[in-house]
C-alpha cells in the first residue's frame, strides 16, 4: 500500500522578501506569488491528485486553490497546519527582531530545537502539531496522492520527523516559496523522494 504527499510551501509574500515576521496575520501572495502557484499548478495538472489539504491562512489557502483548481477538487483545511504563533515577534521586521531579542534571535538561526518564540509558540508544539496532521492525511489517503500546503517551519518539521532527525537540523537545508517536496509512505514506513524542489519556477 503506497500513499503519497506532495509537501508545497504557499506562493511568495511581499513580507517573504521585505524581511517581516507575519506569522497568522492574514496576508495574501504577491503578483509573483501568484505566478509561482499557477506553475506548480501546470506541473502537477496531470497528476492523480485525490486531495487538498491547506493551513487555513489566506497565502497558503491561495495556493491550495490555484494547484486544486485543475482537479476540481475542494480544500480541506487544518488548523494544525497553520504558521507558528511568533508571539510578539509577529508583524516586526527581521532587523527590529535581532536588535531586540539578540540571544534568542542567534538561538533561532542556529539550533532552534528548542527554541519558542517569546509568546508564542514552540517548535515542538508546531512539530507535535504538524506530524499530527501529516499522520492523519496519510490514514485518510492510503493508495492516493495528495497535496498539503503550509508554511516553511510546517514543511520543514515534517521532513525531519520522515528523516528520523531532531529539529537541529533545521537550518541545514531550505524550503522555498512554491517548492514541491514528496514523501511516500509504503506500507507504514516513510521516505523522502525530493525536497525543495522549484524546476517549475526555472
Amino acid at each position: 500500500m503506497t500513499t503519497t504527499v506532495l509537501l508545497v510551501r504557499h506562493g511568495q509574500t511581499e513580507s517573504n522578501i521585505g524581511g517581516y515576521f507575519m506569522g497568522r496575520l492574514n496576508e495574501d501572495l504577491n503578483g509573483a506569488g501568484y505566478n509561482q502557484a499557477r506553475c506548480l499548478a501546470s506541473r502537477l495538472a496531470r497528476a492523480s491528485i485525490t486531495s487538498v489539504y491547506t493551513s487555513p491562512l489566506k497565502r497558503t489557502c491561495t495556493t491550495a486553490v490555484i494547484l486544486a483548481e485543475p482537479h476540481g477538487l475542494e480544500l480541506k483545511t487544518m488548523e494544525d497546519l497553520i504558521e507558528i504563533n511568533q508571539g510578539v515577534w509577529e508583524g516586526r521586521h527581521v532587523d527590529d527582531i535581532s536588535r531586540g531579542w539578540p540571544e534568542l534571535w542567534r538561538q533561532s538561526r542556529t539550533d532552534p530545537s528548542e527554541f519558542t518564540m517569546p509568546n508564542g509558540e514552540s517548535f515542538k508544539q508546531v512539530t507535535e502539531r504538524a506530524v499530527r496532521a501529516f499522520e492523519a492525511i496519510v490514514a485518510g489517503n492510503q493508495d492516493r496522492q495528495s497535496i498539503l500546503v503550509a508554511h516553511e517551519i510546517v514543511v520543514k518539521v515534517i521532513i525531519v520527523h520522515v528523516l528520523g532527525a531532531t529539529n537541529r537540523i533545521y537550518r541545514r537545508f531550505e524550503i522555498n516559496n512554491a517548492s514541491l517536496s514528496t514523501i511516500q509512505v509504503i506500507d507504514g514506513k516513510s521516505r523522502l523522494l525530493t525536497i525543495n524542489d522549484i524546476s517549475h519556477l526555472l
